[in-house]
């Protein structure tokens, strides 16, 4: 099942770094909903529930919180402006990136497909800041023309997904000892 997910996952990541150097009139916000659908996707058909419905709507809601998350983001780096440099910059995406780890979790928890502590969540959603610090950081030193949102939104993918991993081999782990 992991396997099947992080295939999912590299999959959708090379085909949105594909679509994403033609320059087409898509908004950022639906850009994100895009993102965030494709990951609800991936995680519908690996961990979801077996009623296409509740996945469907799981995908829905999902895509709907990634734009929304978004939006919060860019009414912050309003207010980042008390932060000297770029610092106000990388406060405001590692906390939206936690926000949003933490909003997704508790949205995967609510469709009934992993029941996430709050200690659990809040790994994952360092991990996911992390992540985010980390594209930025590869943004920042090449400046790669082919890189830009989307870059964020995958790495970001995979640290919310590795989180689910780690989560759940803490779990085996413990239940086997």
């Amino acid at each position: 099942m992991l396997r099947r997910h992080f295939l999912l996952l590299t999959f959708f990541s090379v085909w949105v770094g594909l679509i994403s150097q033609r320059q087409s009139a898509v908004t950022l916000a639906a850009s994100f909903a895009l993102y965030g659908a494709l990951h609800a996707i991936a995680l519908a058909l690996t961990l979801g529930v077996h009623r296409p419905g509740m996945n469907c709507l799981f995908v829905a809601t999902a895509a709907a919180l990634s734009a929304m998350i978004l939006h919060l983001g860019i009414l912050g780096t309003r207010l980042s402006s008390v932060f000297p440099g770029i610092l106000g910059l990388y406060s405001v995406l590692g906390l939206m990136a936690a926000a949003g780890a933490l909003s997704y979790g508790a949205l995967i928890r609510l469709f009934g497909m992993r029941a996430l502590s709050l200690r659990e969540l809040a790994a994952i959603s360092v991990g996911c800041a992390l992540s985010v610090y980390l594209g930025l950081l590869t943004l920042s030193l090449r400046h790669p023309h082919y890189l830009g949102s989307w870059w964020l939104a995958v790495l970001w993918w995979y640290g919310f997904s590795g989180g689910l991993w780690y989560v759940d081999a803490r779990r085996r782990t413990a239940a086997a000892a």
